[in-house]
């Protein structure tokens, strides 16, 4: 299988931090499997071996171990023996339409508002960070993940939309900061992502990344909030219409 190289960013760091008193199994397949599924990892991606991992993470060996078979067994992850080999990445196909409208469906209107507004606290607290903790390495980085607003793949701006927001928290240079919002993007970034099939949502959304972008340059965390904010809780609104719709 071929390795698949991702460069070394702040996200990622935040996943292979220490687990501390807490290194149990679970907890490393848990983390790991968020980020999988929120694509910090990639596609293919070779993972350290379990002795790296275990070193990394803080953990036993055998606890690596373990957590790497539960990973197999969702088919998160791939092994193979011999030379070359190792654990690979398996990252699941994107959700489909119909099944992220059986999982909004499936949620009562409160919980999709809660939902919605932990993620908008969160990551317009990140955005706020980073404004005040960026360099312009970090600024060129953010605008290399911007689209241009004729692109018409819907996957390519719900790929760039959740790049674009983890990488905003890791610029906070907090790895539990960094670590929530990939559980969030995990468990609620697709559903949120949903309005961006609408042509008319990925032209406010074009302007509102190139607005945060810029809001982070110029160090201005206020401004950073707000774009945030309009932008999770313009799609809110359009989800709720959409989940009113499905009733």
């Amino acid at each position: 299988m071929a390795t698949v190289r991702r460069p070394a960013t702040r996200a990622r760091s935040a996943i292979f931090a220490p687990l501390g008193d807490e290194g149990r199994a679970v907890r490393v397949e848990n983390r790991l499997a968020e980020a999988i599924r929120s694509g910090v990892l990639a596609d293919g991606e070779r993972l350290p071996s379990e002795p790296e991992l275990a070193s990394m993470l803080g953990v036993a060996t055998v606890t690596a171990r373990e957590a790497l078979v539960a990973l197999r067994a969702q088919g998160l992850v791939t092994t193979t023996r011999g030379r070359g080999g190792g654990s690979f990445v398996t990252r699941p196909e994107p959700s489909s339409v119909d099944e992220l409208g059986s999982r909004l469906t499936a949620m009562s209107r409160v919980e999709l508002r809660d939902r919605g507004t932990i993620y908008g606290v969160i990551l317009a607290g990140c955005a706020e960070l980073a404004a005040e903790r960026s360099d312009p390495t970090d600024v060129e980085g953010l605008r290399q993940l911007l689209v241009e607003a004729e692109e018409p793949d819907v996957g390519v701006w719900r790929h760039a939309d959740s790049e674009l927001y983890l990488s905003v928290a890791a610029l906070t240079q907090s790895a539990r900061m960094t670590r929530e919002v990939v559980r969030l993007e995990a468990d609620f970034g697709a559903l949120l992502r949903m309005p961006l099939a609408d042509e008319d949502f990925r032209t406010e959304t074009c302007a509102r990344h190139a607005a945060l972008v810029d809001a982070i340059e110029q160090h201005d965390a206020a401004t950073a909030r707000t774009c945030v904010k309009e932008h999770v809780g313009d799609a809110l609104e359009r989800l709720a219409d959409v989940h009113a719709s499905m009733q």
